[in-house]
Formats: structure tokens, C-alpha cells, sequence
């Protein structure tokens, strides 16, 4: 079976991420991987005097109720065409670049497809960080939606 991880931090571009990646998946009847990965908070004294450890687990708990309606509302357009879909949110301090790789080698995937450009806005001049570095990286095929 064709696999197709679908990298996505819920940004306005992400919305063109997902038309494309529905495109090809309906035509390979590929199952499809929603993947996004979000940074965590931690203590830090120097600059959450206000914040206790309490503060700081309530606040990563609701990034990851937003990370996973992010790829559950993500899954709709494919699950309504009858494709395979499985979602999932990596939380830590990793790369997102190298979490979508592992992620890629990990699950067999046959096509990477992401954005050029995300929530951190273009860092470079052609390419966004987070996708030029997966293409770099080289972990399987990629497709970067402009």
C-alpha cells in the first residue's frame, strides 16, 4: 500500500497542504499519516516567576487538545473520501523537521508532503525551515505545496 505522511502545523498554508495531498492520495488510495509536532513549555524561573509546574502542565495539556483537533479536523476530507487515515502529535523539544523523518523512516512512508512556509514564516529566501531541512534530509520522496 502507498503511504503518505501529511506534515502540518495548522497554518493558513496548510489549508493547500491538505488539497494536495487529498489529490494523490484519492488517486494511489494511499493510507494517509497526519503528523504535527509542537514544542513544549517548561519551567523556566527567569521568566515564569508567575507560573507554577501546575501552570506549566495545564498550559502543554491544551497545546496538545489544540494539536489533536488540529489533526482530526485534518483527517476529515480524507476520511469522508473513504481513505485511511491515522493522526498523531509528537510533543518535545525535538526538530520537527527530524520527528517528520523519523516519523517517515518509522512508518514506511512513500511521500512526504508539507508546505513550504508555516506558522514560523519564511526564514529563508525560497524555503521554510522545517521543509528544507526534511528535504535535505532526504528520508523518503517529498512534495513541498507552494
Amino acid at each position: 500500500m502507498y503511504r503518505i505522511l501529511l506534515a502540518t502545523d495548522g497554518s493558513e498554508h496548510a489549508e493547500k497542504v491538505i488539497t494536495h495531498a487529498l489529490k494523490i492520495a484519492e488517486a494511489m488510495k494511499a493510507e494517509v499519516n497526519i503528523l504535527t509536532v509542537v514544542g513544549e513549555y517548561v519551567f523556566s524561573p527567569r521568566v515564569s516567576v508567575q507560573f507554577s509546574d501546575d501552570n506549566w502542565k495545564l498550559i502543554n495539556q491544551q497545546l496538545k487538545e489544540e494539536a489533536e483537533e488540529l489533526v482530526g479536523k485534518a483527517a476529515e476530507p480524507f476520511k469522508a473520501k473513504g481513505l485511511t487515515v491515522k493522526t498523531e502529535v509528537v510533543i518535545g523539544h525535538q526538530s520537527p523537521a527530524d520527528v517528520i523523518c523519523e516519523k517517515a523512516r518509522e512508518w514506511n512512508i512513500d511521500l512526504v508532503i508539507m508546505g513550504n512556509r508555516g506558522l514560523r514564516g519564511i526564514k529563508e529566501v525560497f524555503l521554510g525551515s522545517v521543509s528544507n531541512k526534511v528535504a535535505h534530509i532526504g528520508c523518503t520522496s517529498i512534495m513541498i505545496v507552494k
